[in-house]
């Protein structure tokens, strides 16, 4: 079962500086909980940024790059059975949401772009201490370095292209 973190989130930014913290304090050494908490951070980062689309036409621009990115890193997060926080992320915002003051939509974006350095930085050292470089981590640090490029507009990749099904983990 997954939870809607979207209408369980009152926060979007608080919720992901908390993540953010909780990931720089992280053991490098213990990768499924790295990977656990880049979930949830990846959870938190979609929303913020889902509400910054709505704010402003400059980040609606980049979320549109970021959402393929956003989804390539939860189908890699997902194969490490890392959905087991049940948290879904989030396709859409909830019909009833708030729209934010640019400021606010400014710093959704600063805490994204630090999430995505956090991550990639954490995942990078949970790499190195592993005898062989995995995939579970090497495609979540090129990805969290892509998402942070995306939301500061150094990269422009290409539109999300859902499977039919969509997963259950993309509420």
């Amino acid at each position: 079962m997954t939870v809607a973190a979207d209408r369980q989130v009152k926060d979007p930014c608080a919720w992901l500086s908390a993540v953010t913290h909780e990931l720089a304090a992280a053991h490098p050494a213990d990768t499924r909980a790295v990977l656990l908490t880049v979930w949830d951070g990846l959870v938190a980062a979609r929303l913020a940024g889902l509400h910054a689309a709505e704010a402003s036409p400059r980040w609606r621009a980049r979320q549109r790059h970021a959402e393929a990115v956003e989804f390539d890193l939860a189908v890699l997060l997902s194969r490490n059975c890392t959905v087991a926080t049940g948290l879904a992320i989030p396709a859409r915002l909830p019909g009833a949401a708030v729209a934010w003051p640019t400021e606010r939509a400014d710093a959704a974006v600063a805490a994204i772009i630090a999430f995505c350095a956090t991550a990639e930085e954490v995942l990078r050292r949970a790499g190195e201490l592993t005898p062989v470089w995995e995939d579970s981590l090497l495609g979540p640090v090129a990805l969290t370095s892509w998402l942070a490029d995306c939301w500061t507009g150094r990269y422009s990749g290409r539109p999300l292209m859902l499977p039919v099904p969509p997963p259950p983990w993309w509420h």
